[in-house]
C-alpha cells in the first residue's frame, strides 16, 4: 500500500499539501494537514477559534517557517524554496497583519498597494478594475475604508491582492463582521473571482456551503 506520505501527487493540483505540520514550544500549531487545492477554484480551511487557521494560510504560501510535512504549489517545492512560492501568492487579509487601513480611501489603498507590491500605477488599476468586477466590488473610490460595509471591505482587501498577479489569493477570518447572509455573498464574490482569476482559500469558523470544497483543520484528541 502506498502511504499517504509517498502518494503519487494529484493531476492538476495548483497547490498539494500531506501532513504539513507547524510545531512551536508551546505545543501543535497546526496539521498534520492535507489540503489539494485546484487551479481557478475556492477553498474554504475550516476551524474554530485557537485551531491555527492564520498560521496555516501563511505556510500554505511560503511565509511560515518551522514547517514540515510537503507542500507543493504550482509545481515549486514550498518548503524548498518559499520565496519562490510567495512571489506568486498574496495575502488578502490575515488577522493583526495583513487588514485595510481605515482612514485611507478606497483610492489611497489602490496607491498604497501599488507601491508595497511594485505594481506600476496603469496596471495595478487595471488588474483592481478586472477583480473588483468578478467580486462585485462598486463603490465610491473617495470614501474611507471603514465607511465601507463589511462584506465590501473584503471584498476590497481580496481586490487589493490582485493588484499583483498571484495564482492564490488567501483570505482569513471571513466571517468577521458579516451576517450570514452576507458570508454567502462573500462566499459568492470569492468564488466567481476564482473561476475566472487566481484561486482562493478562505480561513472560516465553520462550512457554509455544501458545494464549496472545505478542509477541516484536525483538532489536537
Amino acid at each position: 500500500m502506498t502511504s499517504a506520505r509517498h502518494a503519487a501527487p494529484v493531476e492538476d493540483a495548483l497547490l498539494e499539501a500531506r501532513e504539513l505540520t507547524l510545531k512551536t514550544g508551546q505545543g501543535r500549531a497546526f496539521g498534520p494537514l492535507d489540503l489539494v487545492v485546484r487551479p481557478s477554484a475556492a477553498h474554504l480551511l475550516a476551524g474554530p477559534s485557537g485551531s491555527g487557521r492564520s498560521a496555516a494560510l501563511l505556510a500554505l504560501t511560503g511565509r511560515m517557517p518551522g514547517v514540515t510535512g510537503e507542500l507543493v504549489v504550482d509545481g515549486i517545492d514550498a518548503l524548498a524554496h518559499p520565496g519562490k512560492v510567495r512571489r506568486i501568492t498574496s495575502v488578502a487579509r490575515l488577522a493583526g497583519l495583513v487588514v485595510n487601513e481605515p482612514k485611507l480611501t478606497v483610492a489611497e489603498s489602490l496607491t498604497e498597494r501599488c507601491l508595497l507590491d511594485a505594481v506600476s500605477t496603469g496596471d495595478g488599476e487595471m488588474a483592481f478594475t478586472r477583480a473588483s468586477d468578478l467580486l462585485g466590488l462598486d463603490v465610491d473610490r473617495s470614501l474611507e475604508t471603514e465607511r465601507l460595509a463589511a462584506v465590501d471591505q473584503l471584498r476590497l482587501a481580496v481586490a487589493l491582492a490582485c493588484v499583483r498577479p498571484s495564482k492564490l489569493i488567501i483570505v482569513d477570518d471571513l466571517e468577521t463582521n458579516l451576517a450570514p447572509p452576507d458570508v454567502d455573498l462573500a462566499i459568492s464574490s470569492l468564488t466567481a473571482l476564482a473561476a475566472s482569476g487566481p484561486a482562493v482559500i478562505a480561513a472560516t469558523l465553520g462550512p457554509h456551503d455544501a458545494t464549496l470544497d472545505t478542509t477541516h483543520l484536525p483538532q489536537e484528541s
